[in-house]
């Protein structure tokens, strides 16, 4: 009878999957202990920022300034928008130019074009 030979050495193929894993394990330790010596390193030399308070309790933060109500000054900004829009208004009265409403605007072009 002919003798049966496995086509796959399963000793190497084992040893290589252990070794891999471990590796991988020993990589994982060295980088949190790596990540865990920047933090250290870093939370000693930078200094603790200070409070808002503490600099100047009367004066208001720097600019951007979180928004109280942002729906109701977006709905304002948009009114005003709109109001610059599709009204009539002077731009320089000494010279004579107007501003006229986008859809009047539209219309004149295409009446009369550019």
């Amino acid at each position: 009878m002919h003798e049966i030979k496995d086509d796959v050495n399963v000793r190497a193929v084992t040893k290589f999957g252990l070794g891999l894993a471990g590796g991988i394990i020993v990589a994982a330790f060295l980088m949190w202990f790596l990540f865990d010596r920047f933090s250290a390193r870093e939370t000693q030399q930078s200094p603790k920022p200070e409070r808002m308070e503490a600099i100047n309790p009367q004066k208001e933060p720097p600019e951007p300034r979180l928004q109280p109500n942002p729906p109701m000054e977006l709905k304002e900004f948009r009114a005003g928008e709109d109001a610059i829009l599709n009204n009539y208004a002077w731009i320089d009265p000494d010279k004579g130019i107007v501003r006229i409403p986008v859809a009047r605007a539209m219309e004149l072009v295409a009446k009369e074009g550019l």
